[in-house]
């Protein structure tokens, strides 16, 4: 949890993004906690797996790790990698360069069919 703070983004800006529901959206995601991957606290269901990896599902996962994404964050999310490894960052999927480009990562969970369950 946590995954992004403001020693990782100094400055949490929303300029681009003029929903509040899509800011409320970008600030869970940023700090790890959605309904998606946190409602087993409040139904007290078991918490959830991806159905693919068989892993705890995370923010973390679904930006950065989970395979079964792979094409869809490649399409949608390649400006944000490293040059020198390929790897995916999730400060930098989450940061502001993401808000500029025209809400990639929004973008990236629609197509994915996560953003009415975020």
């Amino acid at each position: 949890m946590g995954e992004i703070t403001t020693s990782t983004i100094s400055q949490w800006t929303y300029t681009h993004v003029r929903e509040r529901c899509l800011q409320t959206l970008l600030a869970r995601l940023r700090i790890g906690y959605t309904y998606l991957t946190q409602r087993y606290l409040l139904t007290r269901d078991p918490q959830p797996y991806c159905d693919d990896c068989l892993v705890l599902l995370t923010v973390r996962h679904l930006l950065v790790e989970c395979p079964s994404l792979t094409d869809l964050r490649h399409r949608y999310l390649y400006r944000y990698r490293s040059r020198d490894s390929g790897v995916y960052y999730i400060s930098k999927v989450l940061g502001p360069e993401c808000l500029a480009q025209g809400y990639d990562v929004f973008i990236f969970f629609g197509e994915a069919g996560l953003l009415s369950k975020l």
